[in-house]
């Protein structure tokens, strides 16, 4: 069946149940006006599978100009509730890296930072039922710091988010699997640690993060998702097949710091 950019797909939050109802042209309307179809069905079938729900800030859509890939992030909350709710999640412990003068770096648990002290990293430890080792992670502080908006206000918060999101990924790869947050991709977050504006503060910003290009098949999201979908999906409501679009094939392009291999789902070369 040829899917129109009106058609409404229906599948549920895999957190709340409820029920969420997108179209592209829904996505394009209220969540990014900027996005082409192509971004804007990507996106769609991205949420279905992992069963976000735009509509409560568990994921967002994010375009600078006509000319720049869509990206795709995940909302603050949207990691804590998924991991609470997978039954082998056993807990976290998280903190910041301090270096003092010429003295060791050390690990210090939560977000307090002393006089003298300068915030060097941030490290998590992710505990699963069905693990005899605890996932363990640092992050640079250097590597992720942007120096504007809450990186500036609040940078110990800052990195101790992203060492937590890293260290989920890690524990819970079919979880959370290409999935980013914000404050890894150098995009500018309010006092709610949600996306400023929806953007980063210019779309330099952006383009100034290291990437490089790795192309990923649209077409084994399209199996994911026709095979065994994360959501629970609603049978009456008409699938989009993620493959195709009204104007182009759709296509998944990933763009990822060199030196991490951590990056983001945006447009692909069509």
């Amino acid at each position: 069946m040829m899917t129109t950019t009106t058609s409404i797909v229906k599948y549920r939050d895999s957190i709340s149940g409820a029920e969420v109802e997108l179209s592209i042209a829904e996505i394009k309307r209220t969540i990014c006006p900027k996005a082409t179809d192509q971004e804007a069905s990507s996106f769609l079938q991205l949420c279905r599978y992992m069963g976000l729900n735009p509509f409560v800030n568990d994921a967002y859509l994010i375009k600078y100009g006509s000319d720049s890939p869509a990206t795709m992030v995940v909302g603050k909350d949207a990691f804590s509730k998924r991991a609470d709710a997978h039954p082998q999640f056993a807990g976290i412990e998280s903190g910041v890296i301090l270096q003092a003068g010429d003295k060791e770096p050390i690990n210090r648990k939560g977000t307090l930072v002393l006089d003298g002290e300068t915030i060097v990293g941030g490290w998590a430890r992710v505990a699963r039922t069905d693990r005899k080792l605890d996932v363990d992670t640092t992050v640079s502080f250097r590597e992720f710091s942007t120096g504007r908006a809450m990186w500036n206000k609040m940078p110990s918060t800052m990195i101790e988010k992203v060492a937590i999101v890293k260290a989920l990924r890690t524990a819970f790869p079919a979880t959370f699997s290409g999935l980013y947050d914000q404050a890894e991709m150098g995009i500018d977050l309010n006092e709610s640690l949600e996306p400023l504006n929806g953007a980063a503060t210019t779309p330099a910003a952006a383009a100034a993060l290291p990437t490089v290009v790795i192309n990923a098949p649209a077409a084994a999201v399209a199996s994911a998702v026709a095979g065994e979908p994360k959501a629970q999906q609603d049978p009456a409501a008409e699938e989009v097949d993620p493959t195709h679009c009204t104007e182009h094939d759709t296509g998944f392009e990933w763009r990822v710091n060199p030196d991490t291999q951590e990056g983001q789902i945006g447009r692909a070369h069509v």
